[in-house]
């Protein structure tokens, strides 16, 4: 049981990394248009804002996965239609 809590949290947070990459991306492109004198409190409440958000969001969608049987394989689907139109754009000359 204890291995597939761990094997559960590290692949959460292997997840997070990856998609907390864009999410820097994105807070260090609006922070540095701001003056230098405010840009550090932009970051801050940049990255406190996305992990507030993220939090309230998985949460929202573990209870409705809980709930709602049908969405995980529907929320899969709808990730394999998005991944395979970006690698046909991708790919397309």
């Amino acid at each position: 049981m204890y291995r597939s809590i761990f094997a559960a949290i590290a692949l959460i947070a292997v997840t997070d990394v990856a998609l907390q990459l864009d999410n820097a991306v994105a807070i260090s492109s609006v922070a540095s248009t701001v003056p230098a004198s405010y840009r550090l409190p932009v970051l801050a409440g940049g990255v406190l804002l996305a992990a507030v958000c993220l939090l309230l969001f998985t949460l929202v969608g573990s209870l409705l996965i809980e709930r709602l049987q049908w969405l995980k394989p529907v929320a899969g689907a709808v990730l394999v239609l998005i991944g395979a139109k970006l690698a046909i754009e991708f790919f397309r000359p």
